[in-house]
C-alpha cells in the first residue's frame, strides 16, 4: 500500500491521531499505530512516541516533518514509550 501521508489498517488517511481524537497514534513507516493503553492521553501533545524499546535493535534516524508527526523506526512500542502513564510507572514501563 503507497499512501500519500499515512495510512492506518490498510486504508490511506491524511493524518495520525497524534495530538487529538479519543485513540491516540504514533507513526512508523508511514503507517499510524495505537498508542499503548497505559498511556495517558495528553490534549493537544504528544501521547507516545512509539520508539524502539531498550535493547530492542538499533534506532534507525528520526525525522520531525512538524511538531506532531514523528516517524520512528519499524519496532513494535509498548508501555514504556509513553509521555505520561494513565495511573502508574514501574521502571520504564506504565501500568
Amino acid at each position: 500500500l503507497s499512501c500519500r501521508h499515512y495510512s492506518r489498517r490498510g486504508v490511506c488517511v491524511p493524518a495520525c491521531h497524534f495530538a487529538e481524537g479519543e485513540t491516540r497514534e504514533f507513526a512508523q513507516g508511514g503507517e499510524c499505530f495505537e498508542c499503548h493503553p497505559e498511556c495517558e492521553r495528553i490534549e493537544g501533545n504528544l501521547t507516545c512516541n512509539g520508539s524502539v524499546r531498550p535493547g530492542r535493535g538499533p534506532v534507525a534516524a528520526a525525522a520531525v516533518t512538524s511538531p506532531w508527526v514523528l516517524t520512528c523506526p519499524l519496532a513494535p512500542q509498548g508501555a514504556d514509550t509513553c509521555t505520561r502513564c494513565a495511573h502508574y510507572r514501574d521502571g520504564p514501563h506504565c501500568v
